[in-house]
């Protein structure tokens, strides 16, 4: 078989999968002036995961082997205790150069996956094993499945953007391998996929639970990844339709609002829109075998989703007898606290709660007290305490609250947490970060499920009377408007003012509409007013992308090749199909209908997908520069073979095309029909997001 590469392209070591194996490069500082000397300082090549390593606290951190004249101390061994005993992922440490001196002392270079820490650390005498200031370290402790993990199926509880471990998916537990990050950067594409638990494991400075999912169709792969297992929840029947026989108890969390999952509970011959239980002496109520059967039915639904021990309480119960068959009803759950962690509840000053956050760490036992007592007085551990604190802090973010006027937590807090035995729930009461004055207004934005998104202040002008004439003058318009106009444009006006994007009005409920009028007719000065806003749908550029070598035809001629089977500038294979959902999905290319995509984004999205260069192959090709036949999936090899066997004695040619997007150019263009004239991007490089997604063809050479 001959491989034969154009003479027109300068084809990369990582086309068709092949990867030059770096050999270790030395280098050698002399000094005159000093007597030890670096006799060779090399990359570490070993696999990354065995150079994650922490400190001993035996050596401190400089900024070059501490042995060599004019070598500065980065941090003192006290230091690196404290970030060896961190609670926070983000401070594992990650070996990556090593350097010999001519005495034979060993030392390494590190680096804190934060990168806020770096420098070099006595490491002993062999470059095999860490020793000195270094230990080896284990970031990530994998487990066996629950029961529950290995049989149930599993959706994204609260798909969206954050990157906090719970919302999108990660190609690590976040933050324990250096510079692996999140899977994918928006999970709402996701929100409906059903996935299987194959994997799962605790975070070895959290002990937080992570399990990696998969999703049960594989054409929904795209986010499979790493998760908090806290941020999965049972797969829904939410949205099926409903049995006229049948009345569907939507469960959801008491505290977020967020839903769990649902149940279908059907009777024999129940007629559609009776009710399923009966009203006695004004208190509606269930029949037993009824009663019996839907606590059983909801006990084991929330029992995969860590909701154990469910039992109805009276007034769930005649919420559900009031359900009629064919439709609907709904009923909060309280999430128990998990196994071997403590619950602590962060509220307001008034008692309402704010968020809370699941505590363990790697000697919890249920019924044990977090802290010691120490004589009358209750403590933490000092590595309590930071991981705690760290938590909380975290979790008030973006609310106006803080534990405390400097947000670290007292000595009061502390004690109260450290009393509470593991299994149980404490309540935290916090402090306004900025209290409101008596000249101010509060607006306080949460989302449709609770969650605070940023407040603003207004200040009351000379002329003001009310706080409601305040906030009117800061929205430009009418926030308790009927018209809904009017109404956009002033909420539009206040979240800018918040700093908060993405959301509007449009989409909430009118029991939600009512309630932001009636706070804000309540305004008072000296006093915050929640408002609930909707998440702007995120509108999708392209519907789909199909990729085209422009190339001769013959000697007078271009034509646009399709290319089905292709390789990205990373050396991953796949069709064009997969590799068109994950431009589909990239972030640059996604926002909301009227917001304007430039080229520079465009670019940005290829390079972030790989896709700025890719590469495939042709066999006979024609006599000019045009491929004759292109190569598919089955055309390659298994078992480290390139090529089938199929392939051998074939001519075949390695192509190299590069795509970059230019304004009012049909390098990239609307997709009619295959007629790829239309540049998609105007004159100024810009293209506008509409509702409906666009046909796209990418014009490689």
């Amino acid at each position: 078989m001959r491989i034969h590469i154009k003479q027109s392209v300068a084809i990369s070591m990582a086309a068709l999968g092949f990867f030059a194996a770096a050999g270790i490069s030395q280098s050698t500082t002399v000094s005159a002036k000093s007597w030890v000397k670096v006799t060779s300082n090399a990359k570490l090549k070993t696999d990354a995961a065995s150079r994650n390593v922490t400190f001993t606290g035996k050596a401190a951190l400089w900024n070059k082997a501490s042995a060599l004249k004019g070598a500065k101390k980065v941090a003192t061994t006290i230091t690196l205790k404290d970030l060896a005993k961190a609670g926070r992922s983000s401070k594992n440490v990650r070996a990556y150069r090593v350097a010999r001196t001519n005495r034979g002392r060993v030392y390494y270079k590190v680096v804190t996956f934060d990168g806020k820490d770096r420098g070099w650390i006595y490491g002993g005498r062999s470059r095999t094993n860490f020793a000195g200031g270094l230990k080896t370290y284990q970031t990530f402790q994998q487990t066996s499945l629950s029961s529950e993990m290995s049989n149930g199926n599993f959706q994204i509880a609260n798909p969206g953007t954050a990157n906090d471990n719970q919302t999108v998916t990660y190609k690590q537990p976040a933050w324990t391998q250096y510079k692996v990050g999140r899977q994918v950067t928006d999970s709402r594409p996701y929100a409906n996929v059903s996935y299987k638990i194959d994997q799962a494991g605790t975070r070895t400075r959290e002990g937080d639970q992570w399990v990696h999912i998969s999703a049960t169709s594989n054409g929904n792969s795209g986010a499979d990844g790493w998760i908090r297992y806290s941020g999965l929840k049972p797969a829904s029947n939410i949205n099926s339709p409903i049995a006229d026989n049948a009345v569907r108890i939507n469960l959801v969390d008491s505290a977020t609002g967020s839903s769990i999952t649902s149940v279908d509970y059907t009777k024999t011959g129940a007629a559609k829109g009776s009710a399923l239980g009966s009203n006695v002496n004004g208190t509606w109520k269930l029949e037993a075998t009824d009663s019996s059967a839907i606590q059983s039915q909801i006990a084991s639904a929330l029992a995969a989703h860590g909701y154990t021990g469910f039992t109805l309480t009276p007034g769930q119960m005649a919420a559900i007898a009031q359900g009629t068959f064919g439709a609907s009803v709904t009923i909060s759950v309280v999430k128990p606290t998990i196994s071997k962690a403590v619950r602590i509840v962060l509220t307001d000053p008034s008692g309402n709660v704010i968020n809370s956050v699941d505590y363990t760490n790697a000697t919890a036992k249920d019924g044990q007290p977090v802290g010691t007592l120490d004589g009358t007085t209750w403590k933490l551990a000092a590595a309590d305490s930071t991981a705690i604190q760290a938590k909380l802090v975290d979790a008030l973010k973006g609310t106006g609250h803080a534990l405390s006027a400097n947000n670290t937590l007292t000595a009061d807090q502390q004690a109260l947490i450290a009393q509470t035995t593991f299994g149980n729930q404490v309540s935290v009461k916090t402090v306004a970060a900025n209290p409101v004055k008596d000249n101010e207004v509060q607006l306080s934005f949460v989302d449709q499920q609770g969650t605070s998104l940023g407040t603003t202040t207004l200040t009351k002008a000379a002329t003001d009377k009310t706080a409601l004439e305040t906030i009117k003058a800061a929205s430009g318009s009418d926030p308790t408007s009927t018209n809904s106009a009017t109404l956009k444009a002033a909420y539009d006006a206040l979240l800018t003012k918040a700093g908060v994007k993405g959301y509007y009005t449009t989409d909430l409920t009118a029991d939600q509409l009512k309630a932001n009028l009636a706070a804000l007719n309540a305004a008072a000065f000296g006093q915050s007013v929640k408002l609930v806003v909707a998440k702007i749908p995120v509108k999708a550029l392209a519907s789909s992308f199909t990729f085209f070598d422009h190339a001769k035809q013959d000697i007078w001629n271009y034509k646009d090749f399709p290319i089905n089977y292709l390789e990205d500038a990373n050396g991953k294979r796949d069709s064009d199909t997969n590799f068109s959902k994950q431009l589909m999905t990239d972030t640059n290319l996604n926002g909301y209908a009227g917001n304007v995509v430039s080229a520079a984004s465009v670019n940005n999205a290829l390079k972030a997908q790989h896709l700025d260069t890719i590469y495939y192959a042709a066999k006979d090709d024609g006599w000019w520069a045009a491929a004759g036949t292109y190569l598919a999936s089955g055309d390659f090899g298994t078992n480290g073979s390139l090529f089938a066997d199929s392939m051998k004695g074939k001519t075949i040619y390695v192509y190299k095309v590069t795509l970059t997007a230019k304004a009012n150019d049909n390098t990239v263009a609307l997709d009619q029909k295959g007629n790829l004239d239309t540049p998609l991007l105007d004159k100024d490089g810009n293209v506008t997001i509409a509702d409906a997604p666009v046909k796209v063809g990418l014009k490689y050479t």
